[in-house]
């Protein structure tokens, strides 16, 4: 990764279009110990993978979409959290990505 990337360009896809950003992957290899958890595969990766991936999702409709989320910074929570309606564009978007169950249980709104 010694190239230079934008933070929108994905390092590639899944089979369900889900991605992290070239940029995205730095910031966890820059964590304490992020190389070894993202070389074991452990859950501290892979959670922030589908986080990074939702997000993405949730960025990229944005661009279409701009009113079907709002993005904003949870001071409580000191992460980035999102609304969206429960039947809208980003629940059908996640459907279809076959994410859905990242959010079952959850209320409407998500902090990364």
């Amino acid at each position: 990764m010694k190239k230079k990337h934008t933070f929108r360009e994905p390092l590639g896809k899944d089979k369900n279009g889900l991605y992290i950003t070239a940029a995205q992957m730095q910031f966890f290899l820059n964590r304490r110990n992020g190389g070894k958890s993202f070389i074991l595969g452990d859950s501290v990766f892979f959670t922030y993978f589908y986080k990074c991936a939702v997000y993405n999702i949730i960025w990229d409709l944005m661009e279409t979409y701009p009113d079907c989320a709002t993005l904003y910074w949870d001071d409580n929570e000191e992460g980035l959290g999102v609304k969206f309606p429960e039947d809208g564009l980003v629940v059908e978007e996640l459907k279809k990505r076959k994410i859905q169950h990242f959010f079952e249980g959850e209320e409407d709104e998500r902090i990364f």
